[in-house]
């Protein structure tokens, strides 16, 4: 069963969190951090690990209070978003719910990821398990519960954090090079597979690893 990061894989968030990222460095006045032109300015700040990543500006503690207003803002404006299910993957999606079943596991709030799924997918589509940042643990540490309950194989993300929290488990790494993180930070922790396009990733997913 593969297991789908959620922002920037299944759904392209990017505009959001950006406006999302330069509204809580200003709530929060950290001048420290950098000021991001736009969404592609964004593998600026997501690189590596994500709660370390903004420590070459501000300290870890405050890092970690930016980044859960980040999520409370981002799961604020989701409502605006004006589409949920990338449309290249939709129908995969749908194909694996049908077959061996897909879960998500994702740093954004549960019911905002449910609400956008909702909008594309049926109810019969949707991922068999969803794990968000609303339940206690890592990514790892839930990686791990989906490997060792329903035998997870794979995980695709769009970060060089979501490589090594795979790689942390025996699980397959795919990741996404359309999402948030720059091609450099992606390849560092060495991906089993690395696809430019939600085409690509549509592919993989009916690829022969999923029969």
């Amino acid at each position: 069963m593969p297991v789908f990061d959620f922002d920037g894989v299944l759904h392209d968030s990017r505009k959001r969190a950006w406006r999302c990222y330069q509204d809580a460095r200003s709530e929060m006045e950290l001048w420290d951090l950098p000021d991001l032109a736009g969404p592609g300015d964004l593998p600026v700040v997501y690189q590596g690990v994500l709660s370390a990543s903004l420590t070459r500006w501000i300290a870890f503690e405050t890092a970690e209070r930016f980044w859960k207003r980040h999520a409370e803002l981002t799961a604020q404006a989701a409502a605006d978003e004006p589409h949920g299910v990338i449309a290249e993957l939709v129908a995969p999606l749908t194909e694996l719910a049908a077959g061996p079943g897909y879960a998500v596991v994702t740093g954004s709030h549960g019911s905002s990821v449910l609400a956008l799924l909702g909008r594309d997918l049926p109810a019969e589509a949707m991922p068999r398990v969803l794990l968000s940042r609303d339940e206690q643990g890592s990514k790892t540490d839930k990686l791990r519960l989906l490997r060792d309950r329903y035998g997870a194989t794979a995980y695709i993300g769009d970060t060089g954090s979501d490589v090594r929290h795979a790689h942390a488990v025996g699980l397959t790494a795919i990741a996404v090079a359309y999402g948030y993180a720059g091609r450099e930070d992606l390849l560092a922790p060495r991906p089993e597979h690395l696809l430019a396009t939600p085409a690509d990733l549509a592919a993989w997913c009916r690829g022969p690893a999923m029969r």
